[in-house]
């Protein structure tokens, strides 16, 4: 029993400090987080398939930007802060694959000690791909 205990215990610690997306919310937050803080390996685990072509596009031009005050020696990365944002599921299919989030609120994007916010009020679709949550673009 305490065995079982146990495991239950690590499930859930994992699946709280991963950020699980078993939700359509909880994977849009994510999604955003990583494409704020240059996480690729996030950002396509977050993607849907009909999208990855154009975020990677997108992901290789921000990836350049990043680098270049890396090529003369300056280690500048930017940080990104999603605390500011409401994730609201506004409606799912039948099926239960495919829904609309709307995410409203003010998002911080920092490099060093510039930051700077942008007020967000957005209609995300998500979509459910091999039993993950993905986001694939906004309404």
């Amino acid at each position: 029993m305490k065995k079982n205990n146990a495991i239950l215990f690590l499930l859930v610690i994992t699946l709280i400090l991963t950020g699980c997306s078993a939700t359509p919310e909880g994977a849009a937050k994510q999604w955003l987080d990583a494409m704020l803080n240059l996480d690729g390996n996030k950002i396509l685990d977050l993607t849907c398939i009909a999208q990855r072509q154009n975020v990677q596009q997108q992901g290789l031009y921000n990836s350049t930007i990043a680098l270049l005050p890396q090529m003369f020696g300056f280690n500048m990365t930017t940080k990104g802060d999603v605390t500011g944002l409401k994730f609201t599921q506004t409606s799912i299919n039948a099926d239960q694959t495919r829904a609309f989030i709307h995410v409203t609120g003010e998002v911080r994007v920092a490099v060093l000690a510039f930051a700077q916010a942008y007020n967000v009020d957005e209609t995300w679709v998500v979509v459910k791909e091999d039993n993950t949550w993905r986001w694939c673009g906004a309404q």
